[in-house]
């Protein structure tokens, strides 16, 4: 017959552990003294910082931001020279149109980006698309068009999605881009 162990019977060894036995089972007491010293150390460090220090206090930081001047604004201006009127309509540039189809693995902003547009173009056309259009829905092999007016800015931008759907947003008087689907 097997006899089996019971927990209450089985010894403990300190040949596996490593340690040996004290004879005293109560744990050793620390002193948290040197933690409160610590924070107090961290605490006036803290309050020379942000309070004492002449440079570096809120007050001192608060006036300097009230006092500082605005950085250089910048100005809004046309993106191409405009043309004297003395010059006629020869010299002013015509509408150019740019045709393509959605490449492998192109998002809207990186279509845009490749064809000419900067990222602030890109992300005018972006904004004004979406309410209308869903950008997952764009597929690999999708036509799309890009026309420039005369001041070289985006004055239409068309892609014709799957289903005879399509989305365009069209540059208004104001200078607004607006966006519709069909």
């Amino acid at each position: 017959m097997v006899r089996r162990r019971t927990s209450g019977r089985k010894k403990r060894s300190t040949a596996y552990t490593g340690m040996a036995r004290t004879t005293s089972s109560h744990p050793a007491r620390k002193s948290g003294l040197w933690v409160l010293l610590v924070l107090g150390v961290l605490v006036v460090i803290n309050l020379y910082v942000f309070v004492w220090d002449k440079k570096t206090s809120v007050r001192a930081i608060a006036e300097q931001a009230h006092n500082a001047t605005p950085a250089m604004a910048m100005p809004s201006a046309p993106l191409a020279p405009p043309v004297s009127p003395g010059a006629g309509a020869a010299a002013a540039p015509a509408t150019s149109i740019v045709e393509g189809k959605v490449a492998a693995n192109d998002t809207l902003g990186k279509l845009l980006k490749h064809h000419g547009m900067s990222a602030n173009e890109a992300d005018e056309v972006i904004r004004s698309l979406s309410g209308v259009l869903d950008f997952k829905n764009i597929k690999l092999g999708e036509p799309f068009k890009i026309e420039r007016g005369k001041d070289g800015r985006v004055s239409r931008f068309e892609l014709a999605l799957a289903k005879g759907h399509k989305v365009h947003t069209d540059r208004q008087p104001s200078g607004e881009l607006i966006a519709k689907a069909e």
